[in-house]
């Protein structure tokens, strides 16, 4: 081979090897395409909620509770006249005569006394509902000879539409604490007539039972 013909050679494969090399170097500079590139986030551990969301752990405050019903006592005795239905006592006889009461023997040392009440009230003998308790409420110092005092009461009817009787009243007599004296027992009345008889008896039927009268306690 001619020394011409052997620079032509040598120069060919020259420039293929070359042009081999710069196509290497450019697919090796980008990466496959298809590769994602891993995120630089820091994934958060279970148990460490982020400073955005509320803690699930329990808080060391102290939470409101409801307002709880006034705490009451019931009396120590109780006795009643009156036609006896379901254990109500019904106070209707016709000369008015018929009375409940009741004693306690805890009061309170100071401040008038409340007594929660609830009874039963209509207007007849298997009378209408919806209707309110009118009767006498008087109280004395136990085993004492007269009443201390006497107020006319008037109990609004609280039974709901859905009570099929709805006899049901309820309130709260409240009595001065001037009247009682020193006394540290107490007997307390329901009847249809006015113990000092100044005022007209009622003709509410009115039917109550031991738990009828409670005395609030402070």
């Amino acid at each position: 081979m001619s020394t011409r013909w052997l620079v032509i050679v040598v120069a060919s494969v020259f420039v293929a090897v070359l042009a081999v090399a710069l196509v290497l170097t450019r697919d090796g500079g980008g990466g496959p395409a298809s590769v994602p590139i891993p995120s630089s986030s820091v994934s958060l551990s279970p148990t460490a909620p982020s400073s955005g969301s509320p803690s699930s752990s329990p808080t060391s405050g102290v939470l409101p509770s409801p307002s709880a019903s006034p705490s009451t006592t019931a009396a120590a005795s109780f006795s009643a006249t009156g036609d006896v239905i379901a254990g109500w006592y019904w106070l209707r006889d016709s000369a008015h005569q018929n009375a409940a009461t009741w004693d306690f023997t805890a009061l309170p040392e100071t401040g008038d006394l409340g007594f929660v009440v609830e009874v039963l009230a209509t207007d007849a003998a298997d009378g209408a509902r919806g209707q309110q308790a009118r009767f006498f409420f008087a109280w004395r110092a136990s085993g004492a000879a007269d009443w201390a005092g006497r107020l006319p009461v008037t109990l609004p009817n609280v039974s709901p539409p859905e009570d099929p009787v709805g006899y049901t009243c309820r309130g709260t007599v409240t009595l001065p604490r001037l009247t009682l004296g020193d006394a540290s027992t107490l007997t307390v009345q329901i009847s249809r007539s006015d113990v000092r008889g100044e005022l007209p008896p009622t003709d509410v039927h009115v039917a109550v039972n031991a738990s009828s009268v409670k005395l609030r306690l402070p």
